[in-house]
């Protein structure tokens, strides 16, 4: 039962002899990429790792009688905080999945348009 089946190689299939590699290749590997892309964009924006999450604003300890940069400085940390993505995979994600699908659509518009 240890019998090694023959792995055919590129010459003995036709359809094989027939294409060419490095155009094929050159014109196979954007797409891929781009379905990369997408594919990590995706799950990075539904799975939400916990390695991505960004800490929360709340001070470390309560500063009473703290100066007036450190009062400053603790507004400025709670205003970025109202923007600021709770979760770093939400913005990775979204620009993964657009640059992705923005390479997908330029690669079908170059097969569309045959511009090489």
């Amino acid at each position: 039962m240890n019998a090694k089946l023959p792995i055919p190689s590129r010459d003995s299939i036709p359809l094989l002899k027939r294409i060419e590699t490095p155009v094929t290749k050159d014109r196979i590997l954007p797409v891929a990429i781009g379905v990369g892309l997408l594919a990590v964009g995706a799950v990075l924006w539904r799975m939400k790792p916990g390695a991505l999450a960004i800490p929360a604003a709340d001070p470390l300890h309560e500063d009473r009688g703290a100066s007036r940069w450190r009062r400053a400085a603790r507004r400025s940390r709670n205003g970025v905080a109202k923007v600021a993505p709770e979760n770093l995979s939400d913005s990775l994600g979204r620009s993964l999945v657009f640059a992705g699908g923005a390479l997908l659509v330029t690669r079908l518009l170059d097969e569309i348009t045959a511009y090489r």
